[in-house]
Order: C-alpha cells, then sequence, then structure tokens
C-alpha cells in the first residue's frame, strides 16, 4: 500500500467530517483525531497503523478530493462559445500537485505557434480538456 501523506493529512485536519465519522468508519480514535485538530498532538507522531487505516479510507473510495479549475474553466468555456478553440488545444502543466496525484492543467494555447518560449505544452482535444477540469472541480 502507498500512503498518501498529504491525502491522510487532509482528510484528518478536515473539520467538515467529524471526528466521531472518522471513528466509525476507519477505527481510528476520535481522542487522536481531535488532539491532532487542536495542535496537541504534531501529524508527524501517528503511526503508520492509523496512516495505513485513513489511506485504506481514501482508496475505497469514501472521499473526494478536488480542484479550483473555476476561473480557468470559466475562461476555456467563455473562449468555445466565441469560437477561438479549435479542436485541439495546447496545454501547459504546473508542478506535480499531491493532493490530486497528477500535474494540473495551468494555462492553455490555440496553437502550437501561441506557446511561450520555455513552455511544454500538451496537445489535447479541447473536449477532454474541458472534461478534466470538470471532473478534478468535482465535489460528489
Amino acid at each position: 500500500m502507498i500512503i498518501n501523506t498529504e491525502r491522510v493529512k487532509m482528510v484528518l485536519m478536515n473539520k467538515a467530517i467529524s471526528g466521531y465519522a472518522l471513528w466509525q468508519a476507519t477505527g481510528v480514535p476520535q481522542s487522536g483525531i481531535s488532539r491532532l485538530r487542536s495542535g496537541k498532538k504534531r501529524f508527524e507522531d501517528l503511526t503508520v497503523e492509523t496512516l495505513e487505516k485513513i489511506q485504506r479510507w481514501i482508496d475505497a473510495g469514501n472521499y473526494t478530493f478536488s480542484y479550483d479549475y473555476s476561473e480557468l474553466l470559466d475562461e476555456l468555456t467563455s473562449d468555445i462559445e466565441e469560437g477561438l478553440t479549435g479542436e485541439y488545444l495546447y496545454v501547459v502543466r504546473g508542478d506535480y500537485n499531491e493532493i490530486m496525484e497528477k500535474r494540473m492543467i495551468i494555462d492553455y494555447y490555440y496553437s502550437p505557434d501561441e506557446i511561450e518560449e520555455g513552455d511544454l505544452a500538451e496537445k489535447m482535444l479541447t473536449a477532454d480538456v474541458v472534461e478534466e477540469m470538470q471532473k478534478d472541480s468535482s465535489i460528489f
């Protein structure tokens, strides 16, 4: 099992999920979750067993991670409606995002001629770019 500590930390620190609910779902003691959230316990001091329990819960699909593409997606949707895009776009991705476990789209170009020096761009179907952004922005 691979433990993504950034994801585990995000789940444990998310106060929208009660400590009681996490305890019921994972077996991680509610008191430990409370101490972690209040700063009385450091994340680095958690046992591997605790990390594994939370990771298993995440891997079972009980938590959805999302990325805020709202501005870029609105811009792209507007460009599509105005007829500025073709069948393909050239997307630029940022650094690896530990939470999303991939490199996120940070910009796009309409044609290869527009790609700025130093940018690495990936050719993608415009529909696939929209679909990826919508999927990654979704909160279930």
